[in-house]
């Protein structure tokens, strides 16, 4: 067993390695001598792709007023950053199709990623903050630890899922107790070593225990209360403002950090079911 989430992550990290488009449109994005139609040219070699960001693009994600039919229009139109966060979201659930996972539904799991990064960036445009659509990425990568803490370790993995079953049900701290670090420290790890951006390492990593985050405070807790109210949306549930107030996971502190009001949540919800279908339709078509 792995002593620490480094550990983990390093005797994986080749197997989970970020596709080579990804790679090549980021390091285009790093000239600064670069143009829309560079990047449209590396898209369009990989016609599935290519077919993806326009559906994404085109769809009620983004609600655009014209339909755009070029890769190259569309970084014009949802800006660079956008563009490269929805590859990696595309790229994401291609990624992890080459590792086994007996102790999840990866349907079922895709389907809460892509519902908490849409809640998330729902959110953020109640945040007052800049460039919110990368909350998207940041919350529907939130639980990636998961998946590679349940390929490397399916034994104690087990004995978490046990654990957390007969005690509050909170999953962390039953990792925590069990194996030593949590999805959320294997997740983080995974970022740092994809050399992704601070953001989402911070998010990815302290998305359970948001005031632990001290560079990206903001950008955390918003994807900590998106992965809340996702969480606690069943059949039975109202969603209004009292939505979160028997969750167990919930750090109610982060309200006052976002200064959000839950009382906006059957608006953001309905939006979100709306965005949802059509990006998990196109992202993650077996879902």
């Amino acid at each position: 067993m792995a002593k620490t989430a480094e550990e983990l992550v390093s005797g994986v990290v080749n197997l989970i390695s970020l596709p080579e488009i990804f790679i090549r449109v980021s390091q285009v994005l790093e000239d600064p001598n670069h143009n829309a139609k560079q990047l449209g040219d590396i898209i369009s070699h990989d016609p599935a792709l290519t077919a993806r960001i326009l559906r994404i693009v085109n769809s009620a994600y983004y609600s655009l007023a014209v339909k755009i039919e070029l890769v190259s229009r569309a970084v014009s139109v949802v800006g660079e950053d956008d563009l490269r966060n929805l590859i990696l979201a595309t790229s994401a659930v291609e990624t992890f199709k080459r590792i086994p996972n007996q102790l999840l539904d990866i349907d079922l799991f895709w389907r809460h990623s892509v519902h908490t990064g849409i809640v998330s960036r729902l959110l953020s445009r109640h945040c007052n903050i800049l460039h919110g659509e990368r909350l998207f990425i940041a919350g529907m990568l939130h639980d990636i630890g998961k998946l590679v803490l349940y390929y490397k370790e399916p034994k104690l993995s087990q004995e978490v899922l046990l654990e957390a079953a007969e005690s509050d049900g909170v999953l962390y701290s039953a990792e925590k107790e069990v194996i030593g670090f949590t999805h959320a420290d294997v997740g983080g790890a995974l970022i740092d070593a994809w050399k992704l951006a601070d953001t989402l390492k911070d998010v990815v990593t302290y998305h359970h225990t948001p005031l632990k985050a001290r560079k990206y405070p903001m950008e955390t807790a918003i994807v900590h209360i998106a992965n809340c109210v996702v969480n606690a949306i069943g059949p039975d549930a109202i969603i209004d403002q009292h939505l979160l107030d028997e969750s167990p996971d919930f750090e109610p502190e982060t309200l006052k950090i976002t200064g959000l009001d839950l009382s906006i949540l059957p608006d953001v919800m309905d939006k979100a079911w709306e965005q949802a279908a059509e990006v998990l339709d196109i992202i993650c078509p077996k879902v």
